[in-house]
This record gives structure tokens, C-alpha cells and sequence, in this order.
């Protein structure tokens, strides 16, 4: 504890700023502002450290810092295809908001990565003790991914690759934003994996569908909505020109995804399910077959810009021509990731009729 003060009193001694490296004590030290707005110094370079969420995994391994990270959650590493080399019998707990802290302890990180719907409060006070930081990246949040891959590619010293991987997604966004600038805006239905499961503000998927330029139905008017099970007839009055559907495999865990997808019949079925729904037939979406599928899996690539990318497409077809939803996916799987691209993961009404 005294080095960590020491190191902190010549941080401040030095007038380092946000991301300047500082020389202390015990090394040399980054201050970065994290995706909770806490100032965090952090040793520098992050040689080993402990993560928690797929999606900020993921984001670690696009910018080319996995090899740092020696353990996971068990939401992470229950897909072995696609995290092979991390031992769900050796994780850190089930998920973000469920730690275990003697595992933690025992690995001794330099840092535990959570993101902030995590228990990062929690985590930090525990692991005070035993001089283990605390950081948090939040791998879903849309609005941030300019600030979290720059503080990955900062704390892990891999700042090129990280810029490599930051232009590709903003050159993606930046093209949407000027093709759709003054677009009537199309209303979207966003559907969790669960039946009646709405996407509300303040949910990770939010941002995606507004990035897109399209209006969620419940953008406003929500406070009485329930997001576990929103009222169907909500839906019907307010009537969406889309409707999107998450699925995901029976054998992922409650929440997660996986890297081989649903079969098609499982597609199928909640295409089904939801042109059958009582009085469904009235929502423009469904009259017009205006209804598309999209993997728990595959919609959060990038901080959900992957997401952001079909759903534009979906909606805009002809404003956005050179706009490959499916080449940013296969960009996103073998350039960022290293796998093999997989089909399987999106579908529109007509490839499940």
C-alpha cells in the first residue's frame, strides 16, 4: 500500500495528465479515465490481467492484448470453440455481478477488467488489499468505444493496433452518418431473446438501434413499460415499420451468446412465433414482412457496431450502397478476432419463410 501511495503522490507530483505514462516506484504508470468516469492509475504496460463480459474480451483481442489476459468469467468461457484458451474450470465467477474473489486473489492480476453493469464497487474495495486495480470497460457500451479501445490500446502499449481497429469501425460509422443525415427515421420493434423482452433507454442495445438512425418505439414514453415483458398490445399501438429479434442457442447461458449459432429451425420458430402473436397482424412490420434476426452472438461485434451496421442496412438499403453489413462481420470474425468467419447469424423474414 505504501508504494501505491508513493506512486500516486509522484503521479500528482508530476502533473501527469489522463494518459500520460509516469515513472514511480514500483515502475512506470498510466492514468486513465474509464468507461465509469474514474480516474484509474494502472501499471504500465498491463502485463496479466482478469476479465469479465465477452464483449470486453473481445475488444481486447481485436486490439491485439489477449495474451495478457489470463483469466475469464464462465459467460465467457462456456464457448470453447471461440475462447479455447481460457479453463472454465480456472474463471473468475459466472459473470461480471458474480465474482469470485479468492480465484481473483490467487491468480494475482495486475488488474481486473469489469464492465460497469458489473460489480466494479464491490470489486475495487475488496481488492484494495491485495493491490489489485481495478478497471472498468464496458465492451457493449456504443457511445464510448472511441475512448474504451483507446484505453486498451494505451494500458496494454498496443496503441497501433488499436487505432487500426478504431478507424476501420468509425470509417463505417462515419459514412452512415453522412448518407443518412435528415432521414425520416424508421420506428423499430427491438425484441430481447425472451419473448416481449423490449430494448428501453438505458439498455446496452439502445444506442445501437439510435447510431442507426431509427426510432425506437419506446425512445419515449417508456417509464411505465416493463423491459422484461413489455404489455404486446404496446406494441401493437405503437406500431413499428421494423421489427428486430435476437436469438440464441438453447445450450448458451441465460444472457450470453455463442460463436456457432442457433440452428435454423430455432430462427424459424421465433419468426413464427412472432407473426402468430395476437393481433400482431395489425403492426406494419409484420404486414410487410419488415422483420429481421439477429444472434446475441453476432450483434454485439465492435461494441454493437457490427449490430449498427446491419440494422442500417436492414432499414436503409438503397441510402447506404456501399454499406456490406456482411463484410464487416467477416472483418470483425478474421481480421479483429482470428476466426473463421460463420454463417447463420442474421436473417430477414424472407430466408425463414
Amino acid at each position: 500500500m505504501r508504494k501505491k501511495l508513493i506512486t500516486l503522490l509522484v503521479t500528482m507530483a508530476l502533473g501527469c495528465s489522463m494518459a500520460t505514462v509516469c515513472s514511480a516506484e514500483e515502475g512506470q504508470t498510466i492514468v486513465l479515465t474509464d468507461n465509469a468516469g474514474r480516474e484509474v492509475e494502472l501499471p504500465y504496460p498491463v502485463e496479466s490481467c482478469v476479465v469479465a463480459l465477452r464483449y470486453n474480451n473481445e475488444l481486447i483481442r481485436a486490439c491485439g492484448a489477449i495474451d495478457k489476459v489470463i483469466s475469464v468469467d464462465m459467460n465467457t468461457a462456456q464457448d470453447r470453440e471461440y475462447w479455447g484458451m481460457f479453463d472454465p474450470d480456472n474463471v473468475i465467477g459466472k459473470s461480471q455481478r458474480e465474482l469470485d474473489y479468492e480465484k481473483i486473489v490467487e491468480l494475482d492480476p495486475q488488474v481486473v477488467i469489469l464492465p460497469a453493469n458489473g460489480a466494479y464497487e464491490e470489486a475495487a474495495e475488496k481488492l484494495e488489499l491485495f493491490g489489485i486495480d481495478v478497471f472498468v470497460i464496458s465492451g457493449y457500451d456504443t457511445a464510448d468505444f472511441e475512448n474504451q479501445v483507446n484505453n486498451i490500446g494505451k494500458m496494454f502499449a498496443v496503441e497501433d493496433s488499436a487505432q487500426e481497429f478504431l478507424n476501420y469501425f468509425e470509417e463505417k460509422l462515419d459514412y452512415i452518418d453522412t448518407q443518412l443525415e435528415g432521414v425520416e427515421k424508421k420506428t423499430v420493434y427491438v425484441e430481447g431473446t425472451s419473448a416481449y423482452s423490449a430494448i428501453l433507454p438505458g439498455d446496452p442495445m439502445y444506442n445501437m438501434v439510435e447510431y442507426a438512425h431509427a426510432d425506437n418505439i419506446f425512445s419515449l414514453n417508456s417509464e411505465n413499460i416493463n423491459a422484461k415483458e413489455v404489455d404486446p398490445e404496446e406494441v401493437i399501438i405503437r406500431n413499428p415499420d421494423v421489427i428486430i429479434k435476437l436469438v440464441t442457442p438453447a445450450q448458451a447461458l441465460a444472457g450470453t451468446g455463442l460463436y456457432e449459432p442457433p440452428t435454423l429451425e430455432e430462427f424459424k420458430s421465433a419468426y413464427q412465433d412472432i407473426i402468430t402473436r395476437a393481433g400482431w397482424d395489425e403492426i406494419t412490420a409484420v404486414q410487410n414482412d419488415d422483420i429481421y434476426f439477429m444472434t446475441q452472438f453476432s450483434h454485439g461485434g465492435a461494441g454493437k457496431l457490427v449490430g449498427t451496421c446491419y440494422i442500417a442496412k436492414m432499414l436503409y438499403p438503397d441510402l447506404l450502397p456501399d454499406l456490406d453489413p456482411e463484410e464487416v462481420f467477416r472483418a470483425w470474425m478474421e481480421d479483429f478476432q482470428g476466426f473463421k468467419n460463420v454463417e447463420g447469424h442474421f436473417f430477414s423474414a424472407s430466408d425463414l419463410k
